[in-house]
């Protein structure tokens, strides 16, 4: 961003030095004294003419340039946010589940699971592909999955695995869900009452 205001800022001083430098020679030109049997070719007239046109032209490509500049800045900006996107789902999240909890991954997501029980959940197009194993077979609903195996979810429909242990760590990257979350404040308010 600094790098395309000093640009910006340098085109600006280039371009009112080229204007001053222009401006100075045509006033030469309109006011210099002719030599004897010289005639005057320039008009006050003219010379405020050509001026204008290269004040106008200049002024014209100053514009070109603050749009690209600032074309430029808004790609830089998306650009940004598509990386943050990357680097948000671009690494394994540690997760610690409960037994009955699901892990639902999204579209890319890839899930390992490190320790505990879990069952596969299929989605409507297939199972999980099991990428560690290399045969081509999918995990399909209530398999068990197997311990540090890479699994694949390849589209976004409600594929995942189900803990089957009183607990569970997962590796997940890419989009996830976790539903049958247990609410810690509602069993507290509970076993009060029962209390």
């Amino acid at each position: 961003m600094k790098r395309l205001r000093n640009i910006k800022k340098s085109w600006a001083f280039l371009a009112f030095l080229i204007l001053s430098i222009v401006t100075v020679h045509i006033i030469q030109i309109a006011y210099a004294e002719p030599e004897e049997g010289q005639t005057i070719l320039v008009t006050q007239d003219y010379v405020d003419e050509k001026f204008n046109e290269f004040a106008d032209a200049n002024e014209s490509k100053i514009l070109e340039r603050e749009e690209l500049i600032e074309k430029m800045e808004n790609e830089l900006k998306e650009m940004e946010k598509e990386l943050m996107e990357v680097e948000k789902y671009g690494k394994f999240v540690a997760l610690e589940l409960e037994e009955g909890q699901t892990l639902i991954a999204g579209e890319s997501g890839e899930i390992i699971l490190r320790g505990g029980k879990a069952k596969a959940i299929a989605g409507e197009a297939g199972g999980l592909s099991d990428v560690t194993a290399g045969s081509g077979v999918d995990i399909t609903t209530d398999e068990d999955v197997p311990l540090n195996h890479l699994l694949l979810v390849s589209r976004d429909d409600g594929r995942g695995i189900r803990v089957v242990s009183s607990k569970a760590w997962v590796l997940v990257k890419g989009p996830y869900e976790i539903e049958g979350m247990i609410d810690e404040t509602t069993e507290d308010i509970e076993e009060d009452i029962e209390d």
